[in-house]
């Protein structure tokens, strides 16, 4: 069974979400015989790249919110994270363009790898204040601390044009499927799970997809 997950690495919600999923795979009878995809979807395309910024700033212009009301919105999201078992840095946390991020994680995916930079990327971002966006050397550390090779990691990043074909065509599947939000899981095209969910959501739907 193939298991599809449109993410991007700016959304708190699709880390909290691969969480909980992976704590319902991990109980799944059959989870050896799981194929996970993470596939690409951007929430700021038109956010130049270079640009870091900061976000609590930018979930207040982009929701009409106060910057209190924004910093309490992610101060609930700490706390959900934290009972689910993950680390999150409420204040000093940026977002930008996450482009290059679906590109590595394509050229992972190739490797068989694409959980592990997945899951450094959303360390980087979620677990750290120290900006990720807009830093490509930043980019390079969190890759290779993941145990990427540089030479590679530097060559992908430095050819906009590669893996740029892909992270379009999941972009473009996502439109067809009408995916407005992420994260959203597909399963084996039959099935679909919009939403960080609770783990038992997942279970249930790992087991009617399965059978």
């Amino acid at each position: 069974m193939q298991v599809e997950i449109w993410t991007d690495v700016n959304c708190p919600f699709c880390y909290l979400g691969k969480k909980r999923f992976n704590d319902a795979l991990a109980e799944f009878d059959h989870a050896e015989q799981v194929q996970v995809v993470h596939r690409s979807f951007e929430l700021g395309p038109t956010v130049p790249a270079g640009t870091s910024g900061d976000v609590v700033q930018h979930l207040a212009e982009k929701y009409g919110r106060t910057l209190e009301q924004a910093a309490e919105g992610e101060r609930r999201l700490g706390d959900a994270a934290q009972e689910a078992g993950l680390e999150y840095v409420t204040d000093g946390r940026d977002y930008g363009n996450s482009f290059d991020m679906h590109r590595l994680l394509h050229w992972a995916k190739e490797l068989d790898r694409q959980e592990a930079m997945l899951d450094a990327l959303y360390l980087a971002n979620f677990a750290e204040s120290e900006p990720l966006f807009g830093d490509t050397e930043r980019l390079v550390r969190v890759a290779v601390g993941a145990g990427f090779d540089e030479t590679s990691v530097r060559e992908v990043l430095s050819d906009e044009h590669r893996y740029a074909d892909l992270v379009r065509a999941d972009e473009r599947q996502a439109q067809e499927f009408g995916v407005n939000g992420v994260p959203f899981y597909v399963f084996d095209r039959k099935y679909a799970v919009s939403g960080a969910q609770p783990a038992e959501l997942f279970t249930q739907v790992l087991n009617r997809a399965w059978d």
